[in-house]
């Protein structure tokens, strides 16, 4: 295209600040200002203006518009209100999902069969079984039930593409997400009862589910016991099955933890498969629940308490007020991008308190968390000035901005692992890389400007070609030049930055001026008027204060 150099290098040296609201992008040959190093002590809370913008895209994966960005600049004190409004969109739920990716890492790209005889849209089916336990979450958030639900529910969420594949009681002729049933009578616990959270959790007969069991214990209760340090007797022959076996119950370093993971485990043989066929993989096995009989000899039972059936584990999950504490700091660490530390405590505690009071609901929970200093906190310890775009965040407001959306063979680039860049851009694919990108690498800037470049082409093709429906380029008509119309250039780019990054840029502010000083660059390398925008939006794309926030 021509652009490619050019643009990258006027990247490199566009100095400008990581938040909206701070100035916007500038290409003038400055420095570029590191997101991470914090700021001075002026900026130790984040303007409104930041706040709706981190809101904004926190809950509905989107830039404000320009109208929520003008009501919050007339008054301030109506971001809350505004924040309110995002809690009840209908991009809400995708974003509780997201949310939740990272915790429940089902979304894997991975399946047990071949489906491709069995659907026309496999892409779309590999990414709808992933999301299966976290649209139950969405669920419960988007219809303020009890987040209890999660473990309890005696339904699933699922899509068209799923029911093509599993007993599922989908409505004939239906799409879209919508909340059904199992039909092969399996027990009613929530996520746990899903096909998705056990096919990305698998077990061998040798294993006995363990794995599955920390999987639960480290999603719904924070307690991870692969994390845990442990000490026993290395004479232990690890290559000898029967003297692990032996070991689980006589070494005492081993005992220490599974004298609660084993019992834990013991609840979910129905999910256990021995063959990768359908009528295994995909259906529950009620004949099957009392395997541990002969596999380890471990009764069910939840830390100490007894029972047998897989309901019965739900109960006992959603009696325990672990609960309640993990979701508090899940949701907590999730929406500030950091861990929460001892210096959390009394944040922590206010916040599970308010989801005690408010019967639960997790809509709550993220309103009170977002309503915290620490989510507005600018810099400090306790606090990043930016949090960095992860790629579903970027795949779903770089569509909003410009309309274009990365695919390849019906498989979107950011989301998916298949054929994607999920991972090279900073996410994680559920397997092998569980923890998200937390600064900027080479991979991502090269899947930053991949994305960058062809949204601003899509965007000032249809634009040019459909002015009425213009969705960024809405002061010029692709035909001026600062010689012959500097007006809507200027305006143009006003706009541009207004949109983008919340921040009114003055005519003859240096931000307008290095910004028509890249276009006229790009105009004699090119000759194209529409070219240079694309080469110049491209840039603002990728400016740090599009990428953090």
């Amino acid at each position: 295209m021509g652009l490619t150099l050019l643009a990258l290098l006027a990247c490199t040296t566009a100095p400008s600040t990581p938040d909206p609201g701070d100035g916007g992008a500038a290409a003038d040959g400055g420095t570029v200002q590191d997101p991470t190093t914090p700021q001075t002590p002026e900026a130790a809370e984040l303007t409104p203006m930041q706040v709706l913008f981190r809101a904004s895209l926190d809950l509905r994966g989107v830039r404000p518009s320009l109208e929520e960005i003008e009501a919050v600049e007339a008054d301030p004190t109506r971001v809350d209100e505004s924040i309110d409004r995002f809690l009840v969109d209908e991009r809400f739920g995708d974003r509780v999902v997201a949310l939740f990716s990272e915790i429940y890492q089902t979304e894997a790209d991975t399946l047990l069969l071949d489906y491709s005889g069995a659907t026309e849209d496999l892409p779309g089916l590999v990414a709808s079984i992933g999301e299966e336990p976290l649209r139950i979450v969405a669920w419960v958030a988007e219809h303020d039930l009890p987040y209890t639900e999660v473990v309890t529910a005696d339904w699933t969420v699922a899509d068209h593409r799923m029911a093509q594949v599993w007993p599922l009681d989908y409505p004939q002729g239906e799409t879209g997400w919508r909340q059904v049933r199992y039909t092969d009578d399996r027990p009613a616990a929530g996520v746990l009862s899903t096909n998705s959270l056990w096919w990305r959790y698998s077990s061998t007969l040798a294993n006995g589910n363990r794995g599955r069991a920390n999987a639960i214990s480290r999603i719904l209760l924070c307690n991870d016991y692969l994390s845990k340090p442990i000490e026993f007797d290395r004479d232990v022959n690890l290559l000898d099955e029967g003297a692990v076996n032996d070991a689980l119950q006589t070494n005492e370093g081993c005992i220490a933890c599974h004298n609660t993971l084993d019992p834990l485990a013991a609840y979910l043989w129905g999910f256990y498969y021995t063959s990768a066929v359908d009528v295994d993989v995909s259906y529950y096995h009620p004949e099957r629940e009392y395997w541990w009989e002969q596999q380890t000899g471990v009764a069910p039972g939840f830390y100490g308490e007894p029972s047998y059936h897989l309901e019965d584990l739900s109960q006992q999950i959603a009696a325990d007020p672990r609960l309640i504490q993990c979701v508090t700091e899940q949701v907590f660490e999730q929406l500030l991008q950091r861990q929460a530390t001892l210096d959390d405590t009394s944040a922590l505690t206010a916040l599970r308190e308010t989801l005690l009071q408010d019967d639960l609901k997790l809509r709550s929970l993220i309103r009170a968390t977002m309503m915290r200093p620490e989510y507005r906190a600018a810099e400090g310890e306790a606090a990043s000035p930016a949090k960095l775009t992860r790629p579903d965040l970027l795949a779903s407001q770089v569509e909003d901005l410009t309309g274009f959306r990365f695919t390849t063979s019906d498989y979107d680039m950011l989301t998916s692992d298949t054929y994607g860049l999920r991972t090279l851009a900073g996410g994680i694919d559920g397997g092998f890389v569980t923890s998200p990108s937390p600064q900027p690498n080479a991979t991502m800037a090269l899947s930053w400007e991949r994305v960058a470049q062809a949204a601003s082409w899509y965007v000032v093709k249809n634009d040019k070609a459909d002015p009425a429906n213009a969705r960024l380029f809405t002061e010029i008509g692709f035909t001026e030049t600062p010689a012959t119309n500097r007006d809507a250039m200027v305006a143009q780019v006003q706009h541009l930055h207004l949109r983008l990054f919340g921040v009114r840029v003055q005519a003859e502010g240096e931000e307008v001026t290095s910004n028509l000083e890249l276009w006229e660059e790009l105009y004699q390398a090119e000759g194209d008027p529409a070219a240079a925008w694309a080469g110049l939006l491209s840039v603002l794309l990728r400016d740090p204060a599009f990428l953090f926030y």
